[in-house]
């Protein structure tokens, strides 16, 4: 199954940007040439999340286990082209499927280990996979004994990672190995799926060489090194952890250190223990990093080099002070599972507190980045959400549109979405807002303003609520903060803020009102109301279920957060 339209594939490899590579052929040479170097390391609380004990492999061990790996799924069924679908934590064996999928020609999808039974039921109806792979137990769920009957109504096969052999006296090659051709690196490795907080999911098709193009797009912007120890605490099922953990060790044939879930105590034990030398934070982790001084006082960041963030806004004051307190470079990363890929770096933005929200305005002909390898293999621009005019001058909002060597080509079964997803010249509508920026003449940064989706309209006002996160971001008495639209009869909408106080701070809506009046924003951008809430709700991938917040406080009658919102 190709993953590209052909004429993307006969541009892109006429360019030189897509080859013959295959995710199994680099990881290949990795073991040939550092066959004792350390790979991989489980969580160090694997026990407690499915009790067994952790591991660590080198590169030559680790082959051998996706050799296993390829056996058992055979002997299961598994033939080149079926679909494995895996609900993991980040443990080994998460990697190992991955490789062993890519060896034999299978198509790796991994799901998040919060969905339930309605979730795979929908992703099993729309893949009809081969197998489904889990784990016996994750902390207190039965996971085989929750998803048995599942499988059993869509005939699929469950295997439980605890049954799976780890050692084998037979590792032949299959003829399916044999007949690999060169278009092999086009075909589909991945699905993965969209985070589904507007809609159904999606399954995002990826290839070999879709996945290597973001990979070393990462990479750049990470500087990455040989032998980089590399902490991963994303889910390893999308992009963030796919595109940014993974195929920089990839690349790096480095150490990749796991960890699940985001636990702030063990991510700063991890950098220090394992002499950490890159990673991928969501914005959170750095908040509270800065924010509390316990974590801080226990956090030894000396190992570490970069620091990459994404999947969120990052407030201005963050990146600075993560350069001044520890000395970290943090790197800005956009992306999606369709490809999306700008980065903010020291390279393309010297700024450090511009770094938290400007990007390098890549594929601009009139823009050149010098040392930037891989900025011609995208274009960009912005278009008018209502128009679908190009815009061209700096300080107006627009839906950033992207094509190149990084964006897929199609969801799974899904022709009507995957058309709505492009315009007519082959460019994906990414469902982000950006303005163009920069210092006089040279406009040369993209600057984010919010998603299309999560626009608050108040009176005819657009209002992105991002805008109102970072502005608030700095208030000595909030954790977290997400501003968010309630839907109102006159107005449309108003603003509300959702917080997460700081130990035992008493909020109120006029000290929000006042922190915002500070920052000279306009009058009709201020909230109406406001609410504390022991967490904010997100999605696996960390990021604000705005949606969520709407509704719960437009659906509570009488509340006194509905009141201080409607009141005038």
């Amino acid at each position: 199954m190709m993953a590209s339209e052909q004429a993307s594939i006969d541009r892109h490899t006429a360019l030189g940007w897509w080859g013959d590579d295959t995710l199994d052929a680099h990881f290949l040479r990795n073991v040939q040439a550092h066959p004792n170097r350390l790979a991989i390391t489980d969580p160090p609380d694997r026990r407690a999340l499915i009790g067994t004990d952790p591991q660590s492999l080198t590169y030559g061990e680790l082959n051998d286990r996706v050799n296993v790996q390829v056996a058992a799924l055979r002997e299961a069924g598994v033939r080149r082209e079926d679909i494995v679908v895996f609900q993991l934590p980040n443990v080994h064996e998460i990697v190992v499927i991955l490789l062993a999928c890519a060896r034999m020609g299978a198509i790796a999808s991994p799901v998040v280990m919060q969905y339930d039974r309605a979730e795979l039921s929908e992703i099993f109806s729309q893949l009809n996979p081969a197998v489904y792979i889990t784990v016996q137990r994750f902390k207190k769920r039965d996971m085989a004994a929750s998803f048995r009957s599942l499988c059993a109504e869509h005939s699929v096969t469950l295997l439980g990672i605890d049954d799976l052999p780890i050692e084998s006296t037979s590792q032949t090659r299959s003829p399916d190995d044999e007949r690999r051709s060169a278009t092999a690196s086009n075909e589909v490795l991945t699905i993965c799926w969209t985070s589904g907080t507007e809609g159904q999911a999606k399954g995002v098709l990826r290839s070999h060489n879709l996945w290597l193009s973001i990979g070393r797009m990462v990479g750049w912007g990470a500087r990455l090194q040989d032998g980089d120890v590399i902490l991963n605490v994303r889910p390893m099922v999308n992009m963030a952890a796919i595109g940014g953990g993974f195929y920089s060790w990839l690349l790096a044939a480095g150490t990749l250190v796991l960890q699940h879930p985001l636990d702030m105590t063990l991510v700063v034990d991890q950098i220090r223990e394992r002499r950490v030398t890159v990673t991928f934070m969501p914005p959170a982790f750095i908040v509270a990093l800065l924010k509390d001084p316990a974590l801080r006082s226990r956090a030894d960041l000396s190992s570490l080099r970069v620091m990459g963030s994404g999947s969120a806004a990052l407030p201005e004051w963050a990146t600075l002070e993560m350069a001044s307190q520890f000395g970290v470079e943090i790197v800005n990363f956009f992306g999606s599972n369709e490809g999306v890929t700008l980065q903010s770096t020291a390279a393309t933005v010297p700024d450090t507190q511009l770094r938290a929200t400007h990007f390098a305005r890549m594929g601009r002909e009139d823009i050149a980045w010098p040392d930037f390898d891989y900025a011609g293999q995208l274009e960009t621009k912005l278009v008018d959400t209502e128009t679908q005019e190009e815009i061209t001058e700096p300080g107006r909002a627009g839906e950033l549109l992207i094509r190149g060597s990084t964006i897929f080509s199609y969801y799974y079964r899904a022709p009507e979405q995957t058309k709505e997803a492009f315009d007519d010249a082959g460019f994906y509508r990414s469902g982000d807002l950006f303005e163009i920026d920069g210092d006089g003449t040279a406009l040369c940064y993209y600057k984010f303003v919010g998603r299309c989706r999560e626009l608050i309209i108040r009176g005819g006002f657009n209002i992105a609520p991002a805008e109102i996160d970072n502005l608030l971001s700095d208030h000595p008495g909030i954790s977290e903060v997400a501003a968010f639209g309630v839907p109102d009869e006159r107005l449309g909408e108003r603003v509300g803020v959702a917080f997460v106080p700081r130990e035992a701070a008493k909020i109120t809506l006029e000290d929000v009102v006042r922190h915002l009046k500070s920052k000279h924003i306009a009058t009709f951008k201020l909230p109406e109301g406001v609410v504390a809430v022991d967490s904010l709700p997100r999605n696996p991938m960390q990021k604000v279920l705005r949606q969520a917040l709407s509704a719960s406080y437009a659906l509570v009658p009488g509340s006194a957060f509905l009141q201080e919102v409607t009141s005038e």
